[in-house]
């Protein structure tokens, strides 16, 4: 299976909807390739308001194959902090292929680009986001699989907890759940 980087640096967003009550809003943005697990994220830009600048560079890998037959598509996703959740601002999907077929041989490595932000229904909303990138050298999947350890990890100890490190335990993930960027719809 060959694989290949995709180098992008998330730069900024424009004309977001302002959805603070007490001031400006704190946004960061999450960033993946569909069908893949891999999930980065943008620092938090404190009080970045509806026109933050990250200027993020990220790197990504994809099976070049996939993205050329199935569709793989960049997803860009524009959030803001919240009290009890964070706010949904917008999306951009933008199919591999698409990315890969506008690359000038004309020796820029970088490309410029901006997109409308949309809703998870594909509707377009007010907001864009502006990101430069360009696609490194193919290589093969194995080239990053490490070789096994040479002795098996030693087992691990089981720990006895108490109640009230139960009852922590569970409020920590009942809120991790609550505040998670795993959301599938957005």
């Amino acid at each position: 299976m060959e694989r290949r980087t995709l180098d992008l640096n998330l730069i900024s967003a424009k004309q977001l909807k302002n959805v603070s009550l007490f001031g400006r809003m704190d946004v960061y943005a999450v960033v993946s390739i569909s069908g893949t697990v891999e999930k980065l994220r943008t620092p938090v830009i404190k009080g970045g308001g509806p026109n933050p600048t990250w200027k993020s560079p990220m790197k990504l890998t994809f099976d070049e194959a996939a993205a050329m037959h199935y569709g793989l598509k960049l997803v860009i996703k524009i959030k803001a902090i919240g009290m009890f959740t964070n706010w949904k601002l917008g999306q951009v999907k933008v199919p591999i292929k698409e990315l890969m077929e506008s690359v000038k041989s004309d020796g820029i490595l970088m490309q410029f680009v901006s997109y409308r932000l949309r809703r998870p229904s594909g509707k377009t909303m007010k907001g864009e986001v502006r990101f430069s990138y360009k696609f490194g050298e193919i290589f093969s999947a194995n080239a990053f699989n490490p070789p096994p350890p040479p002795h098996p990890y030693p087992p691990q100890q089981h720990r006895h907890r108490t109640y009230s490190q139960s009852i922590k335990g569970f409020v920590n993930g009942l809120l991790e759940a609550m505040l998670s960027d795993d959301d599938d719809d957005f």
